[in-house]
């Protein structure tokens, strides 16, 4: 709990940082601040803030920097946070309008639409396996041992494979069991899928006929997926011209190459439902120390697939970000349910 006079004197820190990025002393506060307060009042007050984990000094002769525990505070009561320009969502509606057909081809241009509006990083996460739904799946034979697998996922994700297998299987045959798994499975989340086919296999496949045993054969291998995610980035020029530590420019893009770090944390953002802000050392290991990610779900219809953020400094302007992270987020849905 921080009463109103700690809280205005502290968000006032807070933005002048953000928009100078130089330490804030008691006679700039007092110009800014409208509350009557003379520059030794704001000092007692911004001493009080440094004790309590607020701020911090950087030389004992400087003025004050926000910490993390700022941030945080800054960020969650910033509940509401202005309505984006119209003229930034037309651009959102209009470049995601205007992308090339397909789930890959709208999650790149997102990424880098985030970079362009935001000036900071843009990362995008592809669908997780578990959280996308079949739409079709195709079997086509290339030769006596050999079938390629089609699935395509109600969100436009592609996924394909050659499968071996031990007997010539006709065309015809294969189109039945296309069929067959279409009827029973279209719209069903895949990892739903998969364990209903695994219970069958258990279950026994010589007691079924011909047809339902190659079915479950061929999907169990079609539906052998790798959980490994891809990343869409764009905007890693400005990581050297936001943080000037050599170390930390280094370890942040290693992050960047690993992806798996990353996009766990982008799904942090999956649940809840909402903008989810992680901000410097709070969530994460040294690579984030000094940065923060700012990122929201995108869905198809009413199921969560992935999400999308901005990476930046802490010192980002969080009044921006947040409304173009969430406001692109909820567009790409748009854009991806109406494919």
């Amino acid at each position: 709990v921080m009463d109103e006079r700690l809280r205005s004197v502290l968000f006032a820190i807070v933005e002048n940082y953000i928009e100078t990025v130089e330490p804030v002393g008691s006679r700039t506060l007092s110009k800014i601040l409208q509350l009557g307060l003379s520059p030794a009042t704001i000092r007692n007050v911004m001493a009080d803030l440094t004790e309590q984990g607020f701020l911090e000094q950087p030389h004992t002769s400087a003025g004050r920097v926000p910490t993390n525990r700022a941030y945080r505070v800054y960020v969650e009561a910033g509940g509401g946070w202005s309505e984006l320009p119209e003229e930034v969502r037309q651009v959102v509606r209009r470049t995601l309008d205007e992308s090339a057909s397909g789930l890959v081809n709208l999650l790149s241009t997102t990424s880098r639409l985030l970079a362009e509006l935001t000036q900071l990083t843009g990362v995008v996460a592809s669908p997780r396996v578990s959280q996308t739904r079949l739409r079709l799946i195709e079997f086509l034979r290339i030769s006596d041992t050999r079938i390629y697998a089609v699935l395509i996922t109600q969100s436009n994700m592609v996924y394909h494979k050659i499968i071996e297998v031990s007997e010539a299987l006709p065309q015809d045959f294969l189109n039945s069991v296309s069929r067959y798994l279409n009827e029973r499975f279209a719209r069903k989340p895949l990892d739903e899928v998969r364990q209903q086919v695994m219970e069958t296999l258990v279950e026994g496949k010589e007691t079924y006929d011909q047809l339902l045993a190659h079915a479950v054969r061929l999907s169990k291998k079609a539906l052998d997926l790798s959980d490994e995610r891809e990343l869409f980035v764009e905007g890693i020029s400005s990581i050297a011209r936001d943080f000037v530590d050599v170390r930390r420019i280094s370890a942040l893009l290693e992050m960047l190459e690993r992806k798996s770090e990353l996009v766990a944390h982008l799904d942090a953002a999956l649940q809840p439902a909402g903008v989810h802000v992680s901000i410097g050392m709070e969530e994460a290991g040294r690579s984030w120390e000094g940065c923060s990610l700012v990122s929201a779900a995108y869905s198809y219809g009413d199921n969560a697939l992935g999400a999308i953020g901005v990476i930046g400094p802490t010192r980002m302007n969080y009044r921006q970000i947040i409304p173009i992270v969430d406001y692109t987020a909820r567009m790409l849905s748009q854009a991806i349910t109406a494919q």
